[in-house]
């Protein structure tokens, strides 16, 4: 999920779950965002912004009206000024002398009266700035959102006595940050993640290309581990804990197995699969499940010595939590079940995040209490 914007042309991509056609795509982008709120794995700093009460169905958008809004108010408030360390020509020494660039620059030319100072002024026109303003003339090149250029317009007149210069993701880098200034550390990933996604065109070197992508199975595996921490933390989850199928002949480990999440009181091991079940209680009697997804978990029952492993699949967002369907494997002769293998379905969608909240911890209380 997410957008391409290439050319001027712009596509989103949005969760395969919304089939709904009477689902506005604004109403998409707060869920997405409130599942990345609790994604490890992926950093993005867009999840703990207010976007909900605004009509955007547009990626892009929707993530410079958050960082223009957001940066705006900060930097009304509190400007940014800082020591920065600058070296150059003086005609009198001050700070420092920075002699590797005195010897090449003066003494080798004859202009040895001159020095190459080292000093670190408290300015305004900051590496910080400089990326946010670099950053703000980008984004104001691409947006068609009226509400988002005003904003970006105000955040370049008060950054108006900034140098203009280009920035990378380089540049973010080399900016520290007092750890006090928490807001400012916010803009500067806001930018630093604007900056990943860019490209100039090679047609038109003042038109900018943007490609920001997110793969749904991991958003979806770390959605339902930090939702299970979070709401189950008694139940001690691990997440991508794993060991070894088997051992060749040279007793080496092989065939490493990475269970998604492995909780405690009792054992139990979940892997969470971002496919939607195209299951019909008559004709299909493997309820929609994939067979490698079957060996998949067999494996982990034995390699972890856990009787129980559930897989977790999202469904539509129409449809409420499914009924859990269960598979048992059994010993050859049919006395001992070797293991059970659970599956649901689980809604991860809502009007709000109340909503999603309360039908989850329902959907995964009722099944953990079956467990």
């Amino acid at each position: 999920v997410g957008m391409v914007h290439y050319e001027g042309i712009r596509l989103n991509i949005y969760p395969k779950i919304f089939k709904e056609q009477s689902i506005e795509t604004s109403n998409i982008l707060p869920q997405v965002f409130y599942w990345l709120s609790h994604s490890k794995r992926i950093k993005f700093p867009f999840t703990q912004m207010p976007l909900s009460h605004q009509q955007i169905d547009d990626w892009l958008e929707a993530f410079i009206y958050v960082f223009a809004n957001y940066t705006e108010e900060i930097l009304s408030s509190q400007p940014y000024q800082t020591y920065q360390e600058i070296t150059e020509e003086t005609s009198f020494l001050r700070g420092r002398l920075a002699m590797p660039e005195y010897i090449r620059q003066n003494l080798i030319t004859g202009r040895y009266q001159y020095f190459q100072s080292t000093y670190e002024p408290f300015i305004y026109d900051n590496q910080f700035n400089r990326i946010v303003k670099y950053v703000s003339n980008l984004l104001l090149n691409v947006s068609v959102n009226p509400l988002n250029q005003d904003k970006l317009h105000e955040i370049l007149f008060l950054l108006g006595d900034v140098s203009d210069i280009q920035c990378t993701t380089s540049h973010c880098d080399f900016v520290k940050l007092n750890p006090l200034f928490q807001d400012l550390q916010v803009i500067l990933e806001m930018c630093r993640l604007f900056l990943e996604s860019s490209s100039i065109s090679q047609n038109d070197e003042t038109n900018t290309n943007f490609c920001l992508l997110f793969p749904m199975e991991v958003i979806f595996e770390d959605f339902i581990f930090g939702f299970i921490e979070k709401y189950f933390p008694n139940r001690k989850p691990l997440a991508q804990s794993g060991k070894y199928l088997a051992k060749n002949e040279n007793k080496e480990n092989v065939f490493k197995l990475n269970q998604d999440i492995k909780l405690k009181h009792p054992d139990l091991i979940i892997d969470t699969k971002y496919k939607i079940r195209s299951k019909s209680e008559i004709v299909d009697k493997k309820k929609g499940i994939n067979q490698a997804d079957m060996y998949q978990m067999l494996a982990y029952s034995i390699r972890e010595g856990v009787k129980n492993v559930l897989l977790i699949y999202p469904t539509e967002s129409h449809k409420i939590s499914g009924i859990k369907d269960i598979f048992t494997i059994e010993n050859y002769d049919g006395t001992v079940i070797i293991t059970e293998i659970h599956a649901i379905d689980v809604n991860i969608t809502g009007n709000n995040n109340i909503e999603i909240e309360d039908n989850l911890k329902k959907a995964l209380s009722k099944v953990f209490y079956d467990l």
